[in-house]
């Protein structure tokens, strides 16, 4: 795993879980439109008269993984701010706090820094490699 992959596990998980929650909500649209059973007859088939039941259960199954995603995340969010937070350089904390923590763009990070995107990247780069240098044993393994 890079630094940088380690780094953007927050926004990756933070994805995975809102894709999940959409799945749930499209579940819960289907669960609600399902039809009562007919209870016509029928010929070499065994119906299934719990459909509502059964999507319910998906539904549920869903949101206990839903529940360990955002366990994970939270630890993994915490674990990640702890490091970026002891980092001694004050621009490589600000980097990379700006760009893994709260999802912003060079663009928006070089205003912000009062610094041209060039440089910006250019401490990324840095700032990357002096995380690795402090915390590198820790996921490079993985």
């Amino acid at each position: 795993m890079t630094t940088k992959e380690y780094l953007g596990q927050i926004s990756r998980l933070n994805r995975m879980i809102n894709n999940k929650l959409t799945e749930i909500a499209q579940l819960k649209d289907m669960a609600a439109s399902i039809s009562a059973p007919q209870n016509g007859e029928r010929v070499q088939t065994t119906p299934n008269f719990d459909k509502i039941g059964t999507k319910y259960a998906k539904i549920d199954e869903m949101e206990r993984k839903i529940d360990g995603m955002v366990d994970e995340l939270v630890d993994k969010k915490e674990k990640i701010i702890q490091q970026i937070d002891s980092m001694e350089d004050e621009n490589t904390y600000n980097i990379l706090f700006a760009r893994y923590i709260e999802k912003k763009t060079f663009e928006v990070i070089a205003t912000e820094m009062k610094y041209s995107w060039r440089q910006v990247v250019r401490l990324h780069g840095t700032a990357l490699k002096q995380f690795e240098k402090k915390y590198g044993e820790v996921y490079l393994n993985q």
